[in-house]
C-alpha cells in the first residue's frame, strides 16, 4: 500500500469511527456499532500489521514475530465474536461491554513491544498496572465486586491510557529513539495521543457522576457527551498507533516544550484523580482518611517550613577560624561546556586560594572550548594546575577517573561557574580536623548575581531558601546532611569507601551521599557559612532543563535506596532515616499533593461533611500564607544575599515564592512521566550567565560586614 494510499484509508477509518461513536451516543443502534467496528476494525489492522513488522525488526527473533503472530490470530478472532454478539440485540449491554474491553485488551497485548533498551520494570510495570485496572472495571460491570455506578468508566479510561502511553513510549524505546523532542514525528503524534487521553479522563470524570441508569450510554444529556466524548478519544487513541506520518499541520502547538512538559503533568494529575475518585466511588467511607491524610501531608511539611525559620533565626554566625599553616588540600573543578564561564571563575580561585594544587577536569564530550580553556591554564600555571580530561562521558565517571590523581588528605570539589574565598576552606578544614567521623562538610551556593534580572531573582529566592533555611535544619534536626554536587570538602578516602560516584544517575551527588549513610560510618555535615559563589541558568529553559534533571535523579536515587533506608534504620536511627526519607521524598511529592482538585470537587458537590468552619479558617491561615513567610524570610533576613524589603520587593518575593510552588510540581510530574515512559537518562547541560568576580567579591564583602554586625553585643 502506498503512502498516499495509506493515509487515505487511516483518515476514512478514523472519521467512520468516530461517527459510528456519536451515532451509539443518539442510539442510532445498530447501525452506529456497525460504523465503530468498521472504521476500528481497519484501524486495528493497519496498528496491528505495523506492530508485527515492528517486533520483527526490534526483536530479531522468531519468538517475538511468532508470538505477535499468534495474538493477532486471537485478536482477529475475538473481534469477530464481539462483532456478531453487538449485532444481536438479546446480548445484555454488560456482556458487550466486556467483549469490548477484552478485545481491546488482547488487541494491546498483540501491539505490545518490549525493547531491550527499557528496563525490565519499564517494560512490565506499567503493563500490568493498566491491565489490573481493567479487569477491575470488568469486575465492576459483571458485579463481581461491589459494584458503584462510574467505578467501571473511570478504571478502564485510567488503565487504557497508560496502556496505550506506554505502547507509544516501547515505540521510540524500539526505535533506539531518544524521547520526542518538539518538531519531531514521534512528538506530533504523542502531543495529539496525550491531548486525547486528558479529554478522555476528564469525559470519564464527568461520566461517573451521572452514570446512574447505565454505564454504556448513560441516560442523562451531561452522561451521553461526556460517553461520546470518551468514545471518540478512544477512536483517536487507536488511530495514534496507525499513523500515517506526519500528522496536520493543525497539531503543531501540541510540539512545543512548554506544552510537552504541561501535558505530561495534567495528565499524571488527572489520572491520578480519577483513580482516587473510583476508590472514593467504592468506598465513601475513605473520604474523611483521604481527605485526613491529604491536609496531614501539607500540615507535617508546612510546620517543617516554619520550624526551619525558627532555627534560622535563633542561628549564630561563627567567626571563621584561621587558615592552617598546612592546607593539604587539591582544588578539583569539573567543567564541562564551560568554556565562557571557566576563564573568570579559574582565574579568580587560584588568585584566592594561592597556596592550592588545582585538578581541572573539562570534560571531553564539550564542543566549545572548554579543553583548550583548560589546558591554556595549565600551561600558565604549570606547578599549580594538572589538567585531568573527562573521557567517560558523565560527571561521575570523571571525577573517579580524576580521583587517583589526588595526593593530598582533602580535596575541595568545584563547578566551573563557582567563585570560592579562602575562609571557605579554613571552615572546612576545621570541621574536618576537629571532627573525624565527618567525612564530607558541604558549603552553602549563593547566586553571584541576584538581582541581574528577573529570572536571577526568581532563582536566588530559592536557593537562598534551599541554602540558607532548609538544608542547615535538616542537616542539625535530623542528621541528615547531603552532598550537593560541588562546594565541598572530602577527606580523600571517602569517595573510595563506596568505589567511587555511580555513573548512570543524574544525581550522583545525593546518590553517594545515601551509600555513605547506608553503608559507611562517615558523616556528612552541612555549614551555611561556608559560601560558594555561582552563576545563575541563564535563560528560563535552562533552568527548566537544570531542575527535571534533578526530579529525574532524586527519582532515581529514592527507587535505588528508598527501601534500603527503611530497613537499616536501626543502624541509621530514627532521626536521620526520618531525615533521610523526607529529604528523598519531597522531590517526587507532587503526586501525593495534586489530588486537591478531586477532594475539592467531592466537597462541594456535597460528597461529604464539609470542615466545621473555624477548622477550615484556621487552616487556610496556617497553610496558605506559609510559602511566602518562609521565602520572604529568607529573602529579607539572609546574612549574605539580603535583599531590602521595599513593598515591591515584598510583592515580588510573595509571587515568586508561589510560583516555585507551581513550577516545582510540574517539573517533578513530567520529570515522573520521563522515568515511568523509561525515557533514558540524558544529561542536559546547563548555559549558566558569565558573573563577574567583582559582584561576588561585592557581596562576600556584604557579608563580611553582617559577620561584624551579628556579633556586636546587642
Amino acid at each position: 500500500m502506498t503512502s498516499s494510499l495509506y493515509r487515505v484509508v487511516w483518515y476514512v477509518s478514523t472519521v467512520t469511527a468516530i461517527v459510528g461513536v456519536i451515532g451509539l451516543g443518539l442510539d442510532i443502534d445498530p447501525l452506529g456499532g456497525m460504523l465503530v467496528f468498521a472504521g476500528g476494525g481497519i484501524l486495528s489492522a493497519l496498528a496491528l500489521v505495523a506492530a508485527v513488522r515492528r517486533t520483527r525488526a526490534v526483536t530479531k527473533s522468531s519468538l517475538g514475530s511468532a508470538l505477535a503472530v499468534v495474538l493477532t490470530t486471537v485478536t482477529v478472532l475475538a473481534v469477530s465474536v464481539t462483532a456478531a454478539a453487538t449485532l444481536s440485540p438479546r446480548v445484555p449491554t454488560d456482556v458487550r461491554v466486556v467483549l469490548y474491553v477484552t478485545v481491546a485488551q488482547l488487541f494491546l497485548l498483540a501491539l505490545e513491544l518490549r525493547p531491550v533498551s527499557a528496563s525490565r520494570d519499564v517494560r512490565w510495570y506499567l503493563v500490568v498496572v493498566g491491565h489490573a485496572l481493567v479487569l477491575l472495571g470488568t469486575a465492576q460491570v459483571l458485579e463481581v465486586t461491589v459494584t458503584e455506578p462510574g467505578v467501571a468508566v473511570l478504571v478502564y479510561t485510567v488503565g487504557f491510557s497508560i496502556l496505550v502511553i506506554h505502547e507509544f513510549w516501547m515505540r521510540q524505546l524500539g526505535d533506539i529513539a531518544l524521547p520526542p523532542r518538539p518538531g519531531t514525528e514521534a512528538r506530533y503524534w504523542e502531543g495529539v495521543l496525550l491531548a486525547i487521553v486528558t479529554v478522555a479522563i476528564a469525559g470519564a470524570i464527568a461520566w461517573s457522576f451521572t452514570a446512574r441508569e447505565g454505564l454504556l450510554i448513560p441516560a442523562d444529556t451531561l452522561g451521553r457527551s461526556a460517553a461520546v466524548v470518551v468514545g471518540v478519544s478512544s477512536v483517536v487513541a487507536l488511530a495514534t498507533l496507525a499513523a500515517p506520518g506526519p500528522p496536520p499541520a493543525a497539531v503543531n502547538s501540541l510540539t512545543t516544550p512548554t506544552v510537552t512538559i504541561v501535558q505530561h503533568a495534567v495528565v499524571i494529575v488527572l489520572a491520578l484523580n480519577a483513580l482516587v475518585l473510583a476508590v472514593l466511588l467504592i468506598a465513601p467511607g475513605l473520604f474523611p482518611w483521604v481527605l485526613g491524610g491529604y491536609l496531614g501531608l501539607l500540615s507535617v511539611g508546612v510546620t517543617i517550613e516554619y520550624l526551619e525559620i525558627g532555627y534560622a533565626h535563633r542561628r549564630k554566625q561563627e567567626p571563621p577560624p584561621p587558615m592552617p599553616d598546612d592546607t593539604s588540600v587539591t582544588v578539583m573543578v569539573a567543567a564541562a561546556f564551560e568554556g565562557a564561564v571557566l576563564p573568570e571563575t579559574l582565574r579568580h580561585n587560584l588568585e584566592t586560594l594561592d597556596d592550592l594544587p588545582f585538578v581541572v577536569v573539562p570534560a571531553t564530550k564539550s564542543t566549545d572550548d572548554t579543553v583548550d580553556v583548560a589546558r591554556q591554564f595549565e600551561a600558565d600555571y604549570p606547578d599549580r594546575v594538572r589538567v585531568v580530561e573527562g573521557t567517560t562521558g558523565s560527571k561521575a565517571g570523571d571525577l573517579n577517573q580524576a580521583w587517583e590523581h589526588v595526593e593530598t588528605p582533602y580535596v575541595l570539589i568545584l563547578d566551573a561557574d563557582e567563585f570560592v574565598d579562602a575562609e571557605f576552606v579554613a571552615r572546612g578544614l576545621a570541621w574536618l580536623r576537629e571532627h573525624s567521623d565527618v567525612g564530607v562538610v558541604q558549603g552553602r551556593k549563593a547566586a553571584a548575581n541576584p538581582d541581574e534580572s528577573r529570572l536571577s531573582r526568581f532563582v536566588s529566592l530559592e536557593r537562598q531558601h534551599s541554602t540558607w533555611i532548609d538544608h542547615p535544619f535538616v542537616d542539625d534536626a535530623f542528621d541528615a546532611g547531603h552532598f550537593a554536587g560541588s562546594a565541598a570538602i572530602f577527606r580523600r578516602e571517602v569517595p573510595p569507601s563506596v568505589d567511587g560516584w555511580t555513573e548512570g544517575v543524574l544525581t550522583e551527588d545525593i546518590e553517594l551521599t545515601i551509600r555513605l549513610y547506608l553503608q559507611t560510618d562517615w558523616g556528612v555535615v552541612y555549614d551555611p557559612q561556608m559560601v560558594v559563589w555561582e552563576s545563575t541558568p541563564e535563560t528560563l529553559w535552562d533552568l527548566v532543563r537544570q531542575r527535571i534533571r534533578w526530579s529525574r535523579g532524586w527519582a532515581q536515587v529514592t527507587r535505588l535506596h528508598g527501601v534500603a533506608i527503611w530497613r537499616s534504620w536501626r543502624d541509621l536511627g530514627w532521626r536521620r532515616t526520618l531525615g533521610l526519607a523526607w529529604v528523598l521524598f519531597i522531590p517526587i511529592s507532587s503526586p501525593f499533593v495534586t489530588i486537591f482538585p478531586i477532594l475539592f470537587l467531592l466537597w462541594i458537590v456535597g460528597f461529604a461533611p464539609p470542615l466545621p468552619l473555624v477548622l477550615a479558617i484556621a487552616l487556610a491561615l496556617f497553610l496558605l500564607p506559609a510559602r511566602s513567610i518562609v521565602y520572604g524570610y529568607a529573602a529579607f533576613k539572609d546574612p549574605v544575599v539580603s535583599r531590602t524589603a521595599t513593598p515591591i520587593h515584598v510583592a515580588e518575593a510573595v509571587v515568586y515564592a508561589n510560583l516555585w510552588i507551581l513550577f516545582g510540581w510540574i517539573a517533578q510530574l513530567h520529570s515522573l512521566y520521563l522515568q515511568a515512559a523509561g525515557a533514558p537518562a540524558v544529561w542536559s547541560v546547563t548555559t549558566k550567565a558569565v558573573a563577574k568576580t567583582d559582584s561576588a567579591s561585592e557581596s562576600n564583602a556584604d557579608h563580611g560586614d553582617d559577620h561584624e554586625r551579628e556579633r556586636e553585643p546587642t
